[in-house]
């Protein structure tokens, strides 16, 4: 079972500018979500200690809850399960940045390695880091991986060393995001790009339905952030970003709610996923402009 109970919490000042003044927005499952007053950011506060949530992602359940009593939010029904998606993600992630010739390349919260065993399908000489221990493990073990269990901040490698980064539906975990990107930009070549993808707390739906929006996911994840305050941390942190889209796909076959996720495995199913990639791209462009998405992807270089 994946538990939530007896986290330890402390007050935190805002990830972004350090201010200490917020907002409650809403209550979700006893975690409370607050907004910076000085720069807009969401975030849990109090927010569980790094130790104590790096325990939820490290049992077998939360990466498969088939078979077991769980009704938490947190986890996927079968994240192996996920294979074939995640493998037409990474190939969409890359679109915008396929001119960069292969070289080193490291996902931060690679799981259980699939997205990364990809990639090196691809020819990129790949690094992954996840908190979890069985993850890794199985990154390891099973698929033969370059991977780190821990923090970014802890990694053990030469500076300038890394020619791209994927973060997709990670910062959002973090317990200091720009802590993270500090260490990020240290170990990355200038001029390489990091690509950062996460949820959009600033569009329409999230204001309708406020606490009951769907990647509330406490205290799974502890921060919610816009594309503009996403943007700043970037650039706080040295990157300058060129483009923002999207990757909504990505989100729907990972969510538990099944009206999101069934369409995506019929597509799959059926290998009509690479047909229909076009229409997604569209629809996406679509939304990003009349800003309808609750999906954010940033692609930035290092400064």
């Amino acid at each position: 079972m994946v538990r939530i109970q007896g986290l330890r919490c402390q007050d935190v000042a805002c990830n972004l500018c350090r201010g200490s003044e917020s907002e409650h927005l809403f209550t979700v499952h006893s975690f409370n979500v607050v907004k910076c007053l000085n720069c807009g950011l969401v975030y849990l506060n109090p927010m569980p200690y790094p130790e104590d949530i790096a325990n939820v992602y490290d049992s077998r359940e939360y990466y498969c809850k088939k078979g077991h009593q769980d009704e938490t939010p947190l986890g996927y029904a079968d994240y192996a399960m996920l294979e074939g998606h995640l493998t037409f993600v990474a190939n969409e992630l890359l679109r915008p940045v396929r001119h960069i010739k292969t070289g080193r390349l490291l996902d931060v919260g690679c799981s259980m390695g699939i997205m990364l065993n990809h990639f090196r399908e691809l020819g990129w000489d790949t690094y992954g880091v996840d908190i979890s221990t069985y993850a890794t493990e199985y990154a390891r073990d099973q698929l033969g991986l370059k991977v780190f269990t821990g923090e970014v901040e802890k990694l053990d490698l030469p500076e300038s060393y890394f020619d791209l980064v994927t973060m997709v539906l990670t910062i959002e975990h973090i317990p200091s995001p720009r802590d993270t990107l500090e260490a990020l930009h240290r170990l990355m070549k200038p001029g390489a790009v990091i690509i950062v993808a996460t949820h959009d707390i600033d569009g329409p739906w999230p204001r309708i339905v406020k606490g009951r929006w769907r990647y509330l996911n406490v205290p799974e994840h502890l921060y919610f952030f816009s594309k503009s305050t996403l943007k700043r941390m970037l650039e706080e942190t040295g990157f300058s970003t060129f483009r923002i889209t999207e990757t909504a796909t990505i989100a729907a076959a990972t969510s538990n709610e099944t009206l999101l996720r069934a369409p995506i495995r019929f597509l799959h199913r059926y290998l009509l996923m690479t047909r229909v990639a076009p229409v997604l791209r569209s629809l996406h462009a679509i939304n990003r402009m009349l800003n309808l998405s609750d999906d954010v992807t940033l692609y930035s270089r290092r400064v």
